[in-house]
């Protein structure tokens, strides 16, 4: 039987874990991003220093984590950078129970807006924001040159 998912503040003793489902995660498509577990323990490492992450738990081991900063730039707003869910376990409400658990904890530090990149080869991470009330803000366009 499947235990309740627990949500807290990641610790640095969780910091492997988090970087092993960044490093398998991300690899699937449409990212592609093949990284050593060394290098993706780096990034994490230092994502860590600069933003508050979050963990999801099951029977005492990390499904997911969500990645997140206060934009100090911007009164009241919060930058989502990553979002990422076991493979497995995707589909069972815990994105979801992430998502609301982080409103809750950042609209108590009078957070309001709440911004984020969905890849758009993605109809999966598209259609799980808009159901969480998120909505396409055509304010900016992400721009790419790939040189050759």
């Amino acid at each position: 039987m499947k235990k309740e998912a627990i949500i807290k503040k990641a610790t640095r003793k969780d910091l492997r874990e988090i970087a092993e489902i960044y490093r398998v995660e991300s690899a699937k498509p449409p990212y592609n991003k093949e990284t050593t577990c060394k290098k993706a323990l780096e990034g994490i490492k230092e994502d860590f220093k600069v933003n508050d992450i979050y963990v999801v738990i099951i029977n005492k081991l990390i499904v997911g984590f969500i990645m997140v900063k206060i934009d100090p730039g911007i009164k009241n707003q919060l930058w989502i950078n990553e979002l990422w869910i076991l493979k497995e376990y995707q589909g069972q409400g815990i994105g979801k129970k992430l998502m609301v658990e982080i409103e809750e904890i950042y609209k108590k530090k009078s957070i309001k807006i709440f911004e984020l990149v969905a890849h758009t080869k993605n109809g999966g991470a598209l259609d799980f924001y808009k159901k969480l009330g998120y909505h396409i803000d055509n304010s900016m366009i992400y721009m790419r040159k790939r040189l050759r």
